[in-house]
């Protein structure tokens, strides 16, 4: 069997939840980070559970991993979702019209990298997982390292100065689907459960808060009017004067977009061949061709 280590564990886990804050819709402010980083608290509870029973040595029952399956699928259309709708914003070609052979276009490629990545199995996954999120996390912290020195703190104070810890706690949580994924990947772990879990998630907790102050330190005046704020922010930070930060935006949503997606896929699979054992082929196929039809459905 597989075995990921707790480093390849953070990345898959950093990767899914970051690119859910890169597709965050309407308003933000710092009420927004104290809301997800509640909703990553839950997550660390939730996951610290599934780390004592894999510590013990216990096995989850076959409902709950047809449970976990169900919720990865749908989770898995979630992503496609947000990544059609904010691809809209960013200009991805064949996507941007909002018709379906557009969508079904870049889904299929989509679709196609993931197959890829998943033929060489969830260890290799993990790998490249590591490489992804630390490239990404040094194109995010270039934005983050410019925000912090050209654009004005006091947005922090009025952005997003209407919205409650509560919604913003439940918009955080439904930003969160990825953890049946986690779970499931969170029993291939070679080490410490507990240990490794709790470190992960805080750590991605903390990520999460910090991209989401950037993101209001940059669109903190034009906030109302930005239906993307983390891609608006992406477009008017410019850390270089010769260059636009556009472009190095676009390829880190793609990168994430993929993964996020590969991972929830591969761990579908994997709970598949575990409630189906001789459904060995095609289970990648069928698991990424569901996740496809439940975003349409979400997005009717």
């Amino acid at each position: 069997m597989n075995r990921i280590t707790g480093k390849q564990f953070c990345a898959m886990a950093f990767i899914g939840d970051i690119f859910a804050v890169l597709c965050m819709s309407g308003e933000a402010g710092a009420m927004t980070a104290a809301g997800f980083g509640a909703g990553a608290l839950v997550q660390l509870l939730a996951a610290l559970l599934f780390a004592e029973v894999y510590q013990r040595g216990r096995v989850s029952g076959k409902v709950l991993e047809a449970v976990l399956l169900l919720w990865i699928i749908i989770w898995g259309g979630v992503l496609f979702t947000m990544q059609w709708r904010t691809s809209e914003v960013i200009y991805i070609p064949f996507e941007n019209s909002g018709a379906v052979r557009g969508k079904l276009f870049v889904s299929g490629l989509i679709a196609l990298v993931c197959l890829y990545i998943a033929s060489a199995g969830i260890k290799a996954l993990g790998r490249a997982s590591v490489i992804a999120a630390a490239t990404g996390a040094v194109c995010l912290a270039v934005v983050a390292a410019s925000a912090l020195a050209a654009h004005d703190w006091d947005n922090l104070r009025t952005a997003g100065s209407g919205l409650g810890f509560g919604g913003e706690f439940v918009r955080g949580l439904r930003a969160s689907g990825g953890i049946a994924g986690y779970i499931v990947l969170l029993g291939l772990l070679n080490g410490s459960y507990v240990r490794e879990t709790a470190v992960c998630f805080i750590g991605k907790g903390i990520a999460s808060a910090a991209l989401i102050l950037t993101v209001v330190l940059v669109t903190g005046g034009i906030m109302e009017i930005a239906d993307f704020p983390a891609v608006r922010a992406a477009q008017l930070t410019q850390p270089f004067p010769s260059q636009r930060i556009d472009s190095l935006f676009l390829i880190v949503f793609a990168v994430y977009a993929v993964f996020s997606i590969a991972v929830q896929s591969a761990a579908a699979a994997h709970l598949a061949g575990k409630l189906i054992p001789p459904f060995r082929r095609y289970r990648c196929l069928t698991v990424l061709a569901l996740m496809i039809g439940a975003a349409f459905l979400l997005s009717m």
